[in-house]
């Protein structure tokens, strides 16, 4: 049986800074991965100028670039709007993202970390996102008389067979997984980003960053995740 993992993500690039090694692992190890971004990075420039609907087009086609490099070709983007999450309707969002969830029938979910960190300030976008998907997991994704028309208009039911999340981000948890075979495919993936890293040499500080979370684990690199079982 194929494993299939849903990554759900707030922007663009959050998976190539956050998991896209562990992706990369996943792929070569036979799993499905699919991406879920929810907004379209719209907002993701100093130009004040700078038209959004441009944005969302360059961002999105990064952002299908760098989930080439890690072997994932199915990527969904649900249109909302960059940086204004906060404000967003939540009952809609948490629709749009059970119809996702029942629609690829994961395994393996991997979201953001929700906290407002003490260590790293986290983006409300993250934040938002990160809380949205896990209440998916107990509410409108696996339940099926919450947001019944997903199965009675959709031909989508509900999905009861997660078995865990893992939750990236700085300070995200204790679980590592060695990506020292992936890490170069995650930083050609974090360049296919071009707008956002521009000149800058992205390589060296992801290589310190993950060889200090790899090193107490024995491993020369590391993503570092929080894991939540959903197991029955």
């Amino acid at each position: 049986m194929t494993r299939r993992c849903l990554v759900i993500a707030a922007h663009p690039d959050d998976i190539e800074f956050g998991c896209a090694g562990t992706v990369a692992v996943m792929v070569d190890e036979g799993w499905d991965v699919r991406y879920v971004i929810v907004t379209s990075g719209q907002r993701g420039t100093q130009d004040v100028h700078a038209d959004t609907e441009e944005m969302a087009l360059l961002r999105e086609a990064e952002a299908r670039s760098a989930a080439e490099v890690m072997g994932v070709s199915d990527v969904t983007f649900l249109g909302y709007m960059d940086s204004e999450l906060l404000g967003a309707d939540p009952i809609a969002l948490r629709r749009d993202l059970s119809r996702q969830f029942r629609r690829h029938q994961p395994h393996r979910m991997m979201t953001m970390n929700p906290e407002l960190l003490p260590t790293e300030r986290n983006h409300p976008d993250h934040r938002t996102v990160a809380v949205a998907a896990l209440d998916i997991c107990v509410t409108g994704g696996t339940t099926g008389a919450i947001f019944p028309e997903l199965a009675l208009d959709e031909a989508l039911p509900a999905w009861r067979e997660l078995e865990e999340v893992w939750l990236f981000g700085f300070g995200a948890g204790e679980h590592a997984v060695d990506i020292t075979a992936t890490i170069d495919r995650k930083i050609t993936a974090l360049q296919a980003h071009a707008s956002q890293i521009g000149e800058w040499d992205v390589g060296p500080l992801i290589r310190e960053r993950l060889h200090q979370a790899g090193e107490p684990h024995g491993f020369d690199y590391a993503e570092t995740f929080r894991l939540i079982s959903f197991r029955r």
